[in-house]
Parts: structure tokens; sequence; C-alpha cells
């Protein structure tokens, strides 16, 4: 619970099952090992050091046992920077959670002063710690592994992250040395992670807009690493948890979205396509824009994604608390603004806040959850008859050709996001204009704020006539 009594976290960390921290200097291969474990590709893998910065969580059976297990950044004793001093916090952290540490280990160059100085700590901390050999393609087993033994750990095991070899072997002893699994937990599957009631959130923007720094607010807890720096989160990375109402969520802290011409690095292509990634297996997205900088193109152009993607939005207009003129007639002049810059999401919520001091933080989830709430809605098709002969009433649409246009029939057959269906004598000719005045029409009426609506018009007559069913 933060101290506002706002929410509680709820991390992957309470799952079933012992948690394993994965821990070790950067490169050696531990989100390869993440990967294997978890059997997905939810960690990024590079061979730029570095990569992984914060802690990323994720649930895994063996043998049918569950478990949890947590990647973490590349520990470093030496740099002094304060990026790699908060990443080292990260990595503590998860150290002080675990049942049971791997301090993976890469084969290739045998144990370097780093590695001797991390086993030196993690002996110290007392928990059960497994030396995990990576890179040991060819050394599984044979003699090949044995000076890493001078790191006073037990047991040693070779493995492959990349082929999978000795990954067996390796959870056979992780999972014997950690705590036991309740009697509940014995039997159990990990917890599925999009439950009907669970909103998955992704938190997007440009870089630097302050998206970390807004989701550990929220959190109340430093769970990002978080940075001046532009570019600091280069992964998408999931934290459930609970707010103060019970109602649950998964917030999805994104890597910022720059311009392809600015994307130098393989790594933030990779980083990019997460982001956007991450937007479409949401289907609700927090647009975090920076109210010093304005406005941007880019972030025009992540919101014509999240409409690609039929993504709901919520527009959280940060470091708000910065701005000199503030205010309502400030807050009404940047809604102006963000009218014209997103005319297709004009109707999405708009939030003014500081993910730094907190201000207006606590009006971001009520937001989210009625974007969430109307992406999954469902209507009635007899209630869309009874109101699409009101409308066509109130306006019909324009003849073409001097031939009439008419819409007979409606129905909704998709939700996040809303697919209306409606067949007409002539599909073909339905202006854009009529398009819109449809879509506009229905969200005031049946209050999609915030969610694209996609209409898809068809020839034929009312499809109950011939079926003999009646519409709901």
């Amino acid at each position: 619970m933060n101290k506002d009594g706002a929410t509680e976290s709820v991390e992957e960390r309470r799952g079933s099952g012992p948690l394993l921290a994965l821990v070790g200097r950067p490169n050696v291969g531990k989100s390869s090992l993440f990967n294997r474990m978890t059997r997905s590709r939810a960690a990024l893998v590079d061979d730029t050091p570095g990569l992984t910065r914060d802690r990323k969580y994720g649930h895994a059976v063996w043998d049918g046992k569950p478990f949890r297990v947590v990647d973490t950044g590349g520990f470093e004793f030496d740099e002094r920077e304060p990026l790699m001093e908060r990443m080292r916090h990260q990595v503590e952290l998860a150290i002080q959670e675990a049942d049971v540490l791997l301090l993976v280990l890469d084969a290739r160059v045998g144990p370097l002063p780093d590695d001797q100085e991390l086993a030196r700590r993690l002996r110290r901390g007392g928990k059960p710690v497994v030396c995990v050999v990576n890179k040991a393609e060819g050394l599984v087993g044979a003699e090949g592994v044995g000076e890493f033994h001078r790191l006073g750990l037990q047991p040693v095991v070779a493995i492959s992250a990349t082929h999978g070899t000795g990954v067996d072997e390796l959870l056979r002893q992780a999972l014997g040395r950690g705590r036991a699994a309740t009697d509940d937990e014995s039997d159990a599957h990990p917890p599925k992670r999009d439950d009907d009631d669970v909103a998955r959130v992704a938190i997007v923007g440009c870089p630097n807009a302050g998206k970390s720094t807004l989701v550990n607010r929220l959190l109340g807890e430093e769970r990002f690493v978080t940075s001046e720096i532009p570019g600091t989160t280069r992964d998408a990375v999931d934290v459930a948890f609970v707010d103060g109402k019970g109602q649950k969520y998964i917030l999805v802290d994104t890597a910022g979205i720059r311009r392809k011409a600015r994307i130098a690095l393989r790594i933030e292509k990779y980083a990019a396509i997460a982001a956007l990634n991450a937007m479409e297996k949401a289907k609700t997205a927090v647009l975090v824009l920076d109210a010093i900088r304005g406005i941007s193109e880019q972030d025009q152009r992540v919101a014509g994604h999240a409409l690609e993607a039929g993504c709901g939005l919520v527009f959280a207009v940060n470091k708000w608390d910065t701005v000199g003129k503030r205010g309502r007639d400030a807050e009404n002049a940047f809604r102006r603004e963000l009218g014209l810059a997103f005319p297709r999401f004009d109707h999405a919520p708009v939030v003014f806040l500081s993910g730094r001091t907190g201000q207006g933080v606590e009006r971001l989830l009520p937001a989210v959850r009625k974007v969430w709430e109307a992406g999954r809605k469902r209507i009635s098709t007899g209630m869309l008859n009874r109101w699409l002969a009101e409308v066509v009433e109130a306006n019909p649409p324009p003849r073409a050709a001097g031939r009439p246009v008419k819409l007979r029939f409606m129905s909704q057959v998709k939700s996040s996001p809303p697919l209306i269906l409606f067949f007409v004598n002539r599909p073909d000719a339905i202006e854009e204009s009529y398009r819109r005045y449809l879509e506009n029409r229905l969200r005031e009426r049946f209050a999609f704020q915030g969610v694209p609506i996609r209409l898809d018009f068809r020839g034929g007559e009312n499809p109950y006539v011939t079926t003999g069913k009646k519409p709901s």
C-alpha cells in the first residue's frame, strides 16, 4: 500500500511457487535463460551489454511444479553513474525477495573479478545459490567449467540457454533448494495473465516523457529505473497490481518510441517494436505527453498506431506541475490543441498530472478503467436498431446518383474494439461524412469515449427476416 493508500502492488512475485532470481554481469545470457524458462520471448535479447535494466517477472512450470522467475539488469561494481546505481538497486531488490538465486556466468570468459565479488556477496546473504555456467556448449558435463568452483558456490551447473542444454538439471537443483510449495500451490498452474476483470494497459509515449516515473507513482514504489537520459527504459515490462477499490490492472511500461530516422541502434528498434506490440495486446493505452515539450509529430504517430490497433486511449499530460500557466484556462487551451492534433481521438479522456509529485495522478486510473470497460462493451441488437431508426430519421443518408441509400439493419459483432455491422442496400454509396456521423452518434449514445469504433457496411437485407430469429 502506498502512502496515500491508493494502490497495492500484486507483483508476479505473489504468484504460485518459489521465486528464482537471475543475477550476474551484463551479457552473460540472463534474458535468454529467462525466455527459455518461461517458454516465451518476453525479454529482449541482444549482444549489447546492459540491455535489461528493470526487473522482469515471469511464470513457468517444470515437471509439474510452478515457479516464478525474475530477470535483472547486469550487475556492475565499478560504474558510478546514477543510472548504474539505480540498476544495481533493482538487482538488490530482486535478490532480497527471491527464494533461490541463480548466479549466471559466461563459460567462454571464465570467472571475472565482478563475478567473484558478486559471488562473495551472495554467499554472505545466506540464501540458496546455484552457480549457472552459461554458454557452455560442448562443455556440459566436462571439466572445462571446473574453474567456476573457485567461486565457492554449490552446485555448479553448466548449461546453454540458447540451446536448452542442461536447463532441466538446473531447474531440478534450483527448485529442490527453494521453499516447498504449499498444498494449495502443489498442483497449481501459473495464474492467467489476462483474466476477464484485469485491465491490461500499455504506458506509451516519446522518450523522456516520464512514463516510468508515472508507473512508479501509481505503484507506490521504485519499480522501474528512471533517469533524465532519454531511452532509459529499453523493454516492455508487465507489472500487476490492485488499486484501492480492488480493481486489477496489468501496467506495461514501454520504451520511448522515436521516429524511425532517429533510431540508430538495433536495440532501440527492438524496444520500439515491443512498445507497439504492447499496445496491440493491451487494447487500452495511456499516451504520456510532455507538457513542457508540447505535442510532437511522434506523439501523433503513436496515437495513429493505437487507432490502427483498435486500442482505446487516455491522454496523460505529464509534468503539468512545471508549466508556468496552469488552471482551468490552461487546461482548456491544451485540450483544444489535443483536439487539433488528434482529431480521431478528440473524445478520449485527458488527465493533467505530475508523475514526479503525484499531482492529479489519482484521476488517471478511473479514466483508464472507463475506456477499458467501453472497449469491452456489447450493445444488444435490439437497442442498436432502435437507435438506428432514430438517427436515420433525424439525418437520412445522402442519396447517391439520384437513388436512395437505405440502412436496413445493424448489429455489434465484436468488442475490443467495437465492430458494428450495417446491412445496407448500397454499401459503397455510404459517404465518409455519414460514416463519421454514425460513429459520433454511437459514441454519444453508448459512451464509447476513448475507444475506436469500426463500422462495416455490407449489402443485404435484415438477416433475421430469413432465419426467423429475433434480435435481442
